[in-house]
């Protein structure tokens, strides 16, 4: 691929998105953000989640 296809190709998608309504675009940012892992388990895996799950667990076992 030569950096004149690159180019066109980068050209032809900013254009299709800045031709789409403002509201559209927000939609589908809205949906893409709500779909993403949180970063802890992005980042570090299952272990953030582990970690969080026995603290809950511990701390309503100190308050029964």
């Amino acid at each position: 691929m030569t950096f004149q296809d690159l180019l066109k190709f980068a050209t032809q998608e900013a254009v299709k998105r800045m031709e789409k309504p403002k509201a559209i675009r927000q939609e589908e940012r809205s949906k893409r953000k709500a779909e993403k892992q949180p970063l802890s388990n992005w980042a570090f895996g299952v272990l953030p989640m582990a970690v969080s799950i026995t603290r809950r667990r511990l701390k309503e076992g100190r308050r029964s």
